[in-house]
């Protein structure tokens, strides 16, 4: 019998163990090189408010308050390889130079990206070293131009995650091609010019210091860095510092949002930005 129990513990370890390999190193706005297994799904639902200053191109757009309502389905194909789908609904309120505000709401674009592992070197632990391909497109909702591109533009990137002990890092890359789109309706790759997005994460893990059988879950913090860089020439850098807890089957995300760096002619700036949201496995 304690043979038993010493197997039972040490599986539950493991499970454990590739549980926040799997989901505890991904931030929310950097992607990552893991994914769900095969014929498992996460369900990502998140909120974010945004609030965006002078609109350079409709100078009487003085400021916008944003409210998307983003949800995200990843399911696993098969080993090394997974799809997510993306619906966000967005409400805004927009203040003109006299001070009247409007409200509209809408559908964005939909996100599809398949992901392909190409790299894999586990050395030990929750150590790991994974690579990973993008590919994707963000596709008209059916929705009028203030909030749908109305085409299809396609995405194609790479996404490199190293964790070792409690630190945790993901790079990405994601070229899009922007088919449609307008200025006026663009708050960052998404307007008619191609875009690159640059990500940068570290994830840390606060507590606990090492996984045991019994632990029910972790805490950590995160940093990014995510850049939008447009052939017209705007570049917009953007930090965000953010907390996340990971159970066994379920996560909590919240993060703040804030400008860097930008030079910006062709689009309002962020002046600041707060999301939420959670991660459900099954």
């Amino acid at each position: 019998m304690p043979l038993r129990t010493g197997k039972i513990r040490w599986a539950v370890l493991a499970a454990l163990v590739l549980t926040g390999t799997a989901h505890a190193q991904e931030a929310m706005f950097t992607e990552a090189a893991t994914m769900p297994s095969r014929g498992v799904f996460t369900l990502r639902p998140q909120l974010h408010v945004s609030q965006f200053g002078t609109d350079p191109v409709n100078p009487n757009e003085r400021e916008k308050l944003e409210v998307e309502a983003m949800a995200s389905l990843q399911y696993g194909i098969a080993r090394g390889w997974s799809v997510t789908l993306g619906v966000p609904a967005v409400f805004s309120r927009t203040e003109d130079a006299a001070g009247d505000t409007s409200w509209n709401e809408g559908v964005e674009d939909l996100h599809a990206m398949f992901k392909y592992r190409v790299y894999m070197d586990n050395p030990g632990g929750v150590d790991t070293t994974r690579v990973a391909l993008l590919g994707g497109a963000t596709i008209a909702s059916g929705d009028n131009s203030e909030f749908s591109s109305q085409s299809v533009n396609p995405m194609l990137g790479a996404v490199l995650t190293v964790v070792r002990g409690r630190h945790g890092f993901n790079q990405d890359i994601i070229l899009k091609h922007n088919t449609g789109g307008t200025r006026a309706s663009n708050d960052g790759g998404e307007g008619p010019d191609d875009a690159v997005l640059l990500g940068s994460a570290w994830v840390y893990r606060i507590a606990p210091r090492a996984f045991t059988a019994e632990t029910e879950g972790a805490w950590y913090t995160t940093l990014e860095v995510n850049t939008i860089a447009e052939t017209n020439g705007d570049i917009d850098v953007r930090w965000s510092p953010g907390i996340m807890y990971e159970g066994r089957l379920w996560a909590f995300e919240a993060m703040l949002q804030f400008p860097l760096w930008h030079d910006l002619d062709e689009r309002a700036e962020l002046d600041w930005a707060a999301g939420f949201g959670f991660r459900f496995t099954f």
